[in-house]
């Protein structure tokens, strides 16, 4: 068996695949696919992969998206794996067209059966359902797995020297300029902050989100939203938190004007600590909060700021 995972030189999302590839697949043989020149290659080696095959990177994602695929065609894996980030997002689709074959999304689990088939799990019905997908006749079969979903296992090196080599593809024009950039407002990695701060549609506007990054700031956190607020303009989405964004692992998630709806908590139910503030008693997210806070948002909000701000000039 053939497992390859394309590698985003981005936060852990190559080892967490490379690590689950080797834990559901002892004897597979694991090819990292990696694009930058600084991946980390002896990580990639320690989590699981035999070998790493560079294809070097492009501006232009649909003409990376194309070099994926003839990559892939020439390896000839029984899976590919992707990560589940907006841009992995974009390229496991392109590659799945291209290579006319199957694709699940957003995956939360993987397993192999067993006649060798990748079973593929997601939530469905708005994660009231989980989805167990097979692909049985086209290869390879795809899956894209969200971040921050598997743990890092660096403790699965083969015994063999990790083969290392560089694959000729077809070249590509880069573009003259991006067509677009737009930077994040906070520093902080939303996936690996150990403190988040989060806002639903009940923030109401922009100016209500910069409190949510003001107290981030003070406790050395990031932003997170719901859909709801990201689609209502007050965020962007590089910030959404759930079915439809990012898996978040933090030691503290602060919740407010969140109604708790189980699109957004499939992606934040696994903190260490859960703080959630709203002013309806019955909200949902109260059930999966270790503490809860009936009160206006706004209230609670300036009230910790000051209390922080106060707390930091008195050392």
């Amino acid at each position: 068996m053939k497992i390859v995972v394309v590698c985003e030189n981005l936060g852990n999302s190559p080892l967490e695949l490379i690590g689950k590839a080797r834990a559901i697949a002892p004897q597979a043989h694991i090819i990292a696919l990696y694009e930058s020149e600084k991946a980390p290659l002896e990580k990639y080696h320690a989590c699981g992969a035999n070998e790493a095959i560079g294809i070097g990177a492009c501006g232009d994602d649909c003409a990376q998206g194309n070099r994926i695929a003839e990559a892939i065609k020439k390896i000839a894996p029984d899976s590919a794996l992707f990560p589940a980030t907006v841009r992995g997002r974009f390229l496991s689709g392109w590659v799945a067209a291209e290579l006319e074959t199957g694709l699940t999304a957003d995956c939360t689990e993987l397993m192999i059966t067993e006649d060798g088939l990748l079973k593929q799990v997601r939530p469905a019905f708005g994660g009231n359902l989980t989805a167990e997908i097979l692909c049985k006749e086209k290869r390879p079969q795809m899956a894209s797995v969200r971040p921050g979903v598997f743990t890092v296992n660096a403790d699965q090196a083969p015994e063999k020297p990790l083969e290392k080599s560089l694959l000729s593809l077809s070249p590509v024009l880069e573009r003259m300029e991006k067509i677009a950039f737009q930077p994040v407002e906070n520093d902080v990695s939303l996936q690996s902050a150990k403190v988040v701060i989060a806002g639903g549609k009940a923030i109401g506007s922009k100016k209500g989100f910069e409190k949510l990054f003001e107290l981030a700031h003070l406790l050395g956190g990031a932003v997170g939203a719901t859909r709801s607020a990201v689609d209502a303009g007050y965020i962007p989405y590089a910030h959404q938190i759930g079915q439809t964004g990012v898996t978040i692992h933090p030691e503290l998630y602060i919740g407010f004007g969140i109604s708790g709806l189980v699109q957004h908590t499939v992606g934040m139910n696994s903190a260490d600590v859960v703080v959630a503030v709203n002013t309806d008693r019955n909200a949902p997210i109260f059930s999966c909060a270790d503490y809860g806070i009936i009160a206006d948002w706004e209230i609670t909000i300036d009230a910790l700021i000051q209390y922080l701000k106060e707390r930091k000039n008195a050392k």
